[in-house]
């Protein structure tokens, strides 16, 4: 299944697109979506599900397509049909849009949502079509943009968009936010909730939706080991975040799943270009991104 639409086609409506929403009055966007025959208007059938990966894509890696697959693909995934939205933020509460401009990374971040999609119907042709949630005609990726850098906005900007609301019934889908152990550790972390600095404004994320965190395997342990990582999720249930706002039902809509192969970073394949170490860079991301 190939996109009608090269990448590189796309540049100049990214580019006018990235222009235009900086004084546009929605915080959410949909750019793009594959397959191109999908509708653009609001998704039908109802979506019960809408898997989020969020990242600055500079660039997308084989780290993001595993995150992606493994969400789309697990036996404990029941909330079907389901779709996949790959979200770039705009404003980033880190990091400076640098080296990547906008419309390159949309541009990138399509080969990788191809890359899904084929990876996918591979999947499923290979069982025989009779994986759980494997469905060509229900499953599609659509390419985002969001004003918002911190995630409990994201997941209201995509609420109030409409964009996957049941129209006849106003019901929205539950969002699965898919992220990697750092991304969690920044998640709830209250330096960047401001001005009380507490974890209170994520009740608008965990009232409503989930979070997916993959684990990270780093050599020499940079994120500390198994039981390291889930004792960030442990410090909610046993209430050791209650006096900054943390919850302990929380907990229970965030899930911790093992990552899988190479440990794998942006910043990783970024050094690789810049050291001439495509070796390197050929094991990190996929071959339309390089």
């Amino acid at each position: 299944m190939q996109s009608s639409q090269s990448p590189s086609a796309l540049l100049p409506h990214f580019r006018t697109s990235l222009q235009s929403f900086p004084s546009s009055p929605s915080t959410f966007l949909v750019l793009h979506t594959l397959p191109t025959s999908t509708p653009t208007s609001s998704p039908s059938p109802r979506i019960k599900t809408v898997h989020v990966l969020d990242s600055s894509f500079n660039p997308p890696t084989r780290a993001h397509l595993r995150i992606a697959l493994s969400a789309l693909t697990s036996t404990n995934n029941t909330s079907k049909p389901q779709r996949l939205l790959l979200l770039l933020a705009t404003q980033n509460a880190d990091k400076a849009p640098k080296p990547a401009a906008f419309e390159q990374r949309l541009a990138m971040m399509t080969i990788l949502a191809q890359d899904i999609l084929d990876h996918y119907h591979s999947n499923a042709k290979s069982h025989g079509c009779a994986v759980e949630g494997v469905d060509e005609e229900l499953l599609a990726v659509d390419i985002g943009v969001t004003k918002h850098p911190y995630f409990h906005d994201k997941a209201i900007s995509i609420d109030d968009a409409d964009y996957y609301t049941e129209q006849s019934t106003g019901e929205k889908p539950q969002q699965v936010h898919l992220l990697g152990f750092d991304s969690l550790t920044r998640l709830l972390d209250t330096k960047y909730y401001p001005p009380t600095h507490t974890l209170d404004p994520l009740s608008a994320l965990f009232d409503k939706h989930r979070i997916r965190v993959t684990r990270r395997i780093e050599d020499g342990d940079k994120y500390g080991t198994v039981e390291d990582q889930n004792s960030v999720r442990g410090a909610l249930v046993n209430g050791q975040r209650k006096s900054e706002g943390g919850k302990k039902e929380w907990a229970e809509r965030i899930e911790m799943v093992e990552g899988e192969g190479q440990a794998v970073s942006s910043t990783k394949v970024r050094e690789g270009v810049i050291n001439g170490d495509w070796a390197l860079v050929e094991r990190l991301v996929g071959k339309g991104v390089r």
